[in-house]
């Protein structure tokens, strides 16, 4: 990790934890400086505003998932058994607490630039969607699953099966964060539906 890259994470872990302290709109680039020991100009210079540096978290957060959901569906030779090991994983970057925080922020700053929201939905659409697909894909291949529309359909509606409004409904404080059995339950309930839906042999 070279020294700049060093240095965002520690301003972005800033970012984060006044984001959980005080909340978006009461986040400012001058209070991330401070917390983070490091200079406005710098920020500006790396950033450009509140909301790119948000953007930047959530990017690097969507490219970690993407490494640990690949390396989830490697490890399984059995597409079925894949698909029903990543529910789980999904609802758990979902629910988490930072998850939970950047997509308040999202909410909150949907009625000012709406930048957070894009970003949360190019990492469900360029990320974890695809990897979904590709797995559709193997189901059908393998002779597990048949679809009357395509491997992309079926990876959205597994989507959909899974999260409905969950991360809306987090954001906003309706419920509260999914403990692990919540978690494992909601999973199942969507691995089982998808079957249902597509499976070659119900």
């Amino acid at each position: 990790m070279t020294n700049r890259e060093e240095r965002q994470k520690q301003i972005e872990t800033a970012a984060l934890d006044l984001l959980r302290e005080k909340g978006y709109r009461s986040t400012s680039m001058l209070q991330i400086a401070k917390k983070a020991k490091a200079s406005n100009q710098t920020l500006y210079a790396w950033y450009g505003n509140k909301q790119t540096l948000f953007k930047s978290i959530i990017e690097r957060n969507g490219a970690l998932v993407r490494r640990h959901l690949q390396d989830a569906l490697s490890a399984s030779s059995n597409p079925l058994s894949a698909l029903e090991t990543l529910g789980p994983l999904l609802l758990g970057y979902a629910c988490g607490e930072q998850a939970i925080i950047i997509s308040r922020a999202a909410v909150t700053d949907a009625s000012e630039t709406g930048l957070l929201g894009e970003a949360v939905e190019e990492v469900a659409r360029d990320t974890v969607v695809p990897l979904i697909k590709s797995l559709m894909e193997r189901l059908e291949k393998s002779g597990d699953f048949t679809f009357g529309s395509d491997a992309q359909d079926a990876a959205e509606t597994y989507v959909a099966l899974l999260f409905g409004e969950l991360q809306i409904r987090l954001a906003r404080g309706n419920i509260a964060p999914l403990n692990d059995d919540a978690i494992n339950k909601r999973a199942a309930r969507a691995f089982a539906l998808t079957c249902r839906l597509f499976a070659s042999d119900p």
